[in-house]
Formats: C-alpha cells, sequence, structure tokens
C-alpha cells in the first residue's frame, strides 16, 4: 500500500534592523502550506521518464585527422527530435512511429540538434548510439554560431523515437523540476541528473567566434541539474519528459556550483525550420548608440542635464539612444534622446535584453516587433518589420 506523505512547511520572516540595539517593526509573517506528495508515485515517473527519453539523446564524436592520423577530437550529446521513414516504393513518411512494425521500411533518416560548438568547423562526425553500441556516420546540415547550435542527421534501420516539444502554451518557471541527460564521457553515457530550473529567462553575453571578445547576447534557461563536458548539445526535459532546453555550458569557479545553462525550446523551434535546410538566419542590428538608463542615473541628475541626457523621473531601466546610423533603426524613425523601455512588453533592463530578443529575429521574414519607447517624456509604440 502506498504512503502518502503529508508535507508541512513553515516559512517564517523576520525583519531585523542590522547594527541596531533593538528589535525594530518586530514582525512574524507565519505562513503554512500544506502539500500532498505521493513519494512512490514520484519514485516511478523519474525512472520512466529517463527511459522513455534517452534513446533520443545520442552522443555526437568530432574527428580530426585523416587514415591512421585519424582520432577523435571530442564527444558531445545530440538530441533527436525528427524522424523520416524511406520505404522501398521509393515514398517517404513522416510520422515513422506508425511505420514500426512495416516491413517495407528500408531505413529511418534522423535529425539531430547538438551544440555547434560540438561540431565546430569538422565535417567528420559520427553519432553514438549506446542502446546498440554502434557509431554511425552523420552529416552536418548548418552550424549557427549566433546560438551555439547544429542540426545534423544519420541514416539507421531501427526505429528510434524521437523526443517531443512542449506544447506552445507551456510555461516553463523558475522551480519546475527539469532533468538533464547527456554523456559526459561516453564511459558515463546515458547519465541523468535531476534538478530546478533556477531562472527560466537569463540574458548572457558569448563569445562566438573564439577570439575573446564578446560579440553576441542570447537568452538561456539557468537551471541546477549537474552537466559536465560531454554534456554539451543534450537534453534538458521536464517532468513529461519533453525538451525544454539544449544544454550548452555552465559557470566554472571554486565559488560556484550548479549554474547550467539552456538554450530555450523557444529558440530552437524558432530556428530549426531554416537550419533543416541549410541556411542560416541573417539576424537584424538595429544600428544605433546607447546608454542603459540604470548606469545614467547614477549620476546627479544637473550632470546628465549637462552632457544632454534627459531622463523622466523616476525611470529605473532602458536605453537612451545616443545616435542613429543608417540601417533598421532609422527607417523605423527611432531618434536621438528616445528611450526604448520594451520590446514586445520585455522590460529593457540592460543592452543584453535587447540584442537577445532582436537575436530571435530574422532579416526577410515579415516578422513584427514592438519597441515601447519613450520620446520627450510621452510613451509611444514603434513596429519593427523584419
Amino acid at each position: 500500500m502506498k504512503k502518502l506523505y503529508r508535507l508541512f512547511i513553515l516559512v517564517i520572516f523576520m525583519l531585523v534592523l542590522a547594527g541596531c540595539d533593538q528589535l525594530v517593526n518586530n514582525e512574524i509573517h507565519n505562513k503554512s502550506y500544506h502539500v500532498d506528495i505521493d513519494i512512490s508515485d514520484f519514485n516511478e515517473l523519474m525512472p520512466a521518464i529517463i527511459e522513455k527519453v534517452s534513446p533520443a539523446v545520442v552522443g555526437v564524436t568530432r574527428y580530426e585527422g585523416v587514415g591512421l592520423t585519424r582520432k577523435i577530437s571530442s564527444t558531445g550529446s545530440g538530441v533527436i527530435y525528427k524522424c523520416i521513414a524511406y520505404l522501398n516504393d521509393n515514398t517517404t513518411v513522416d510520422k515513422c512511429e506508425t511505420t514500426i512494425n512495416n516491413s517495407n521500411v528500408v531505413k529511418y533518416k534522423y535529425y539531430v540538434i547538438t551544440n555547434k560548438h560540438v561540431v565546430k568547423t569538422s565535417n567528420d562526425i559520427e553519432v553514438y548510439l549506446g542502446d546498440d553500441d554502434i557509431d554511425v556516420t552523420a552529416t552536418v546540415i548548418a552550424r549557427d554560431s549566433k546560438v551555439d547550435l547544429a542540426v545534423i542527421t544519420f541514416e539507421y534501420t531501427k526505429y528510434i523515437q524521437p523526443i517531443e516539444f512542449p506544447d506552445n502554451n507551456y510555461d516553463l518557471k523558475r522551480g519546475n523540476i527539469v532533468i538533464a541527460i547527456g554523456h559526459p564521457g561516453y564511459e558515463y553515457y546515458g547519465s541523468a541528473t535531476l534538478g530546478i530550473v533556477s531562472y527560466p529567462k537569463r540574458y548572457l553575453s558569448d563569445d562566438t567566434d573564439d577570439d575573446g571578445i564578446n560579440d553576441w547576447d542570447a537568452e538561456y534557461i539557468q537551471h541546477d541539474a549537474a552537466i559536465n563536458p560531454g554534456n554539451s548539445g543534450g537534453a534538458l526535459v521536464n517532468i513529461e519528459g519533453k525538451l525544454v532546453g539544449i544544454n550548452t555550458l555552465k559557470l566554472v569557479s571554486t565559488d560556484i556550483d550548479n549554474i547550467g545553462f539552456a538554450i530555450p525550446y523557444t529558440v530552437i523551434q524558432e530556428l530549426l525550420p531554416s537550419l533543416e535546410q541549410g541556411i542560416v538566419p541573417n539576424r537584424p542590428v538595429l544600428g544605433l548608440t546607447a546608454s542603459e538608463v540604470r548606469q545614467l542615473i547614477r549620476f546627479p541628475k544637473s550632470e546628465l542635464e549637462t552632457e544632454g541626457f534627459n531622463i523622466p523621473e523616476g525611470l529605473r531601466y532602458g536605453l537612451y539612444i545616443t545616435a542613429v546610423q543608417e540601417g533598421i533603426a532609422k527607417r523605423h524613425g527611432i531618434q536621438p534622446h528616445d528611450i526604448i523601455i520594451k520590446i514586445n512588453d520585455i522590460e529593457i533592463k540592460t543592452s543584453q535584453v535587447l540584442r537577445a530578443e532582436l537575436g530571435k529575429y530574422i532579416i526577410g521574414s515579415g516578422d513584427e516587433a514592438i519597441l515601447t519607447v519613450l520620446r520627450n517624456g510621452e510613451e509611444i509604440t514603434i513596429t519593427i518589420v523584419f
């Protein structure tokens, strides 16, 4: 008989003014939460998810050299997300799961998403299928350095269930349980670690051309599931076993533990149609010079006004435009002294946010972004068409 455990969490907050001899505003806030948790169900759920997802998480091996000098350069992970079945009458079937017992299947073609830094510039790539302990030659279709993604394909005679993406209305939240599955060295093939989403939308700068200078900003999921070298390109899944991100990097320091980052599934899904065709998207650059409001307001107002900055009272964030070059921004009417405060209702607290959000768009797509701008103290909206 399953045991039902009732979890009582008592949270007590005390407000104390440090450095004083007496307690100031001595308020104690008590909140009691009652959560019914069936431990045995949870214990059965985790292995089921891992068993379901693991076959779709493959090893990705990059080689260097030729002939007798050919050797493994590095190993990483990748995730099968799409399958096409080839039949002996020269037709294809997109829903491979319907062909499992079909004797007319000749082979399956699989599409794998991984990190660009896993394959780098090499065309000598193999996929390792741990369940069958076999290496299969793979072909790189596209590499996108800006978001560190690559799409590769391989063919195999056995059916492997591709991973699924969440529904369109899925909302990843801080505290959601996630599982990282990957291959930190093939001796640890299929490693799975459990964690939570520490922050669902974190903006980071990155050096995409390995010249030592950060040249791109992107959005990531921050989580605390343990990841290690070799996990790059591996899956980050939710408790439904659906792909919420591709693990790509972690912070390394003697003072930091378990701060890992994954490329969000929303970014991946936007790019896959182009990458599958071997097309790396051309991304927009607004063409402007700006300063962060949160940095400017550290200076006395009189100094700012002397330098020509006019920041509304109480404004704490945004990008103050100091110059506009020829390009997208000028064509859409953005002017010096405009303050961009939002893009699609996302507050522009740092320049990283604007660059990362713009990086999700593709030139020529016809997609639109809505900028909220303060101009002479009045709030206006500007629609940018890409």
